[in-house]
Parts: structure tokens; sequence; C-alpha cells
């Protein structure tokens, strides 16, 4: 989801006569997703809404607008931002005892505060830090860093990294179209895919079989397994970008609905 802005027009200019009394908003659309859901996921699986959770939220989301903010060279939006975020998280760590939020911040700062990499290394490394909302959303909800939040961060980076990999493919055959002009002369982009979801696959099972998830978890991948696979054997050259993350986004939302009630409300 990280990677379909990386073939739209980044320019870093504002346009002429465009308000500036508003934070800049963040270009990386599917990142919200990448955000949000994991720590919807959190909430939901924990039946907390609280104004801990509340709090959190305004902390994260003040903290990412801080981000855009910073990579635009608007630096009163971005001491406002981080000041507003650190006056949300503030009240966790000094009422709420919740200290490990600042091991949370301390890990996601490094990565947010750059500019946004196109390399398959860094977005993968860019999906691990925002995932980070689900375990950081657990904790604020139950006061606990058990197997549970780290099982939460690990379902949702083998998610939203499949992502990563599935819209590179896409890029990738748009591109080799426009160079080599006929994609069936040159090798399919769609390895990569494969390896990984079959991996995907291959940990799932693992868990299972470990008994650490049910066959129930595992549901909420097949849509988006049988999705890869499907896509690898029909890919073709042209890119329809808003499609393709508007199914990304409709894809993740299945899965997150999936996920919370199996682990709310059926066995891990």
């Amino acid at each position: 989801m990280i990677a379909v802005e990386e073939i739209q027009p980044q320019t870093g200019r504002a346009r002429k006569g465009a308000p500036t009394s508003a934070p800049p908003m963040p270009r990386e659309h599917g990142a919200w997703g990448v955000l949000l859901i994991p720590f919807a996921t959190a909430v939901g699986v924990s039946g907390v809404f609280d104004g801990r959770i509340a709090l959190l939220l305004a902390s994260v989301l003040c903290f990412y607008l801080a981000r855009t903010s910073w990579l635009k060279r608007r630096r009163k939006w971005t001491c406002l931002l981080l000041a507003l975020s650190v006056a949300c998280v503030a009240p966790l760590l000094f009422v709420g005892q919740l200290w490990w939020l600042i091991a949370f911040g301390a890990v996601a700062a490094p990565l947010g505060f750059r500019k946004t990499e196109r390399s398959l290394a860094m977005q993968l490394l860019a999906v691990g830090g925002l995932t980070l909302t689900a375990p950081a959303a657990w904790y604020a909800a139950t006061g606990r860093l058990d197997t549970r939040s780290l099982l939460l961060w690990l379902l949702n980076v083998l998610y939203f990294a499949g992502g990563v990999f599935y819209v590179k493919m896409h890029v990738a055959a748009a591109l080799r179209r426009k160079t080599f002009g006929d994609l069936a002369e040159k090798p399919r982009p769609g390895a990569a895919v494969l390896t990984y979801y079959t991996g995907v696959v291959v940990v799932l099972l693992a868990l299972m079989m470990s008994g650490v998830i049910s066959f129930w978890v595992s549901v909420a991948y097949a849509p988006v397994v049988l999705r890869a696979f499907v896509g690898v054997a029909r890919l073709g050259p042209t890119l329809r970008i808003k499609r393709l993350g508007w199914t990304e986004v409709a894809y993740s939302l299945v899965y997150a609905v999936v996920l919370v009630g199996v682990l709310r409300f059926g066995s891990t």
C-alpha cells in the first residue's frame, strides 16, 4: 500500500495561491491504512476504546502529520504538531504509567523523520514501524505488553508487507511495458510476490501447528493470498493506479474485520 504513491509526482512545492494555514497532508495515502488499521485491530480485539486510546490515537495522528510538515520544511507546523503529540501522550506516561510507549516512540521517530524511500528494504522497514501502532494500542487498552501484542504486530506486518510486494509487481510490469514494449518477451515480475505469499502460508501453518493461532485466523489472509496468485497469472502491462489503491483498501478492511472477529470472539 505504501508503494502505490511511488509513481505519483512529488514536487514538494505548494501550488500558487494555495492556503498555508493548514498543515500539509501526507501524500502517501496508502500509509494511512498501514498506520491506522493495525491500531484498529488492536482496539477491536481488546474491546476497549476509552480516554487512553483516544489520547494515543491523537498523539499518533499528530506525530504522523508532523512528519509530513518536517519533510515539506514547514517548521512551525512541525513544532506545533510534535508539541501536541507529546501533550497527548504525557497523561498516558505520568498518570497511566505506560512507560513502554517511550520505546515505541523511540523506534518510530527515526523511521518517520526521513524522506520516503522507494527501495524495497526501506518500504518493508517502514511497514514494520507503522504497524507498531498495533502493540502500542493494545498496551494502552490493556496496560500489558504480552504475547498477544506481539502476535498482533506480527500478523499486521505479514499482511501489509505483502501489499508492498504486490503493488511493486504492478509498477514493475508497467515500467517493463514502457521500456521493452512487450511484457511477454521479458521475465514476468511476479516471482517476489509468489515467494513472499508462499512464505506467508508457511508461517501461518507453523503458527497453527504450534498452537499460537487457530485455522480461522488464517482465513483473514485467504483473500489476499488468492489475489496474489491470480494477480501474477493475469498480470498485464496496464497500470490502473486508482483502482489498485482502492482495491488494496477494500482488502485491508476485510482483513481487519475478519481478524478482529476471530481473535475477539473465537479462539486465538
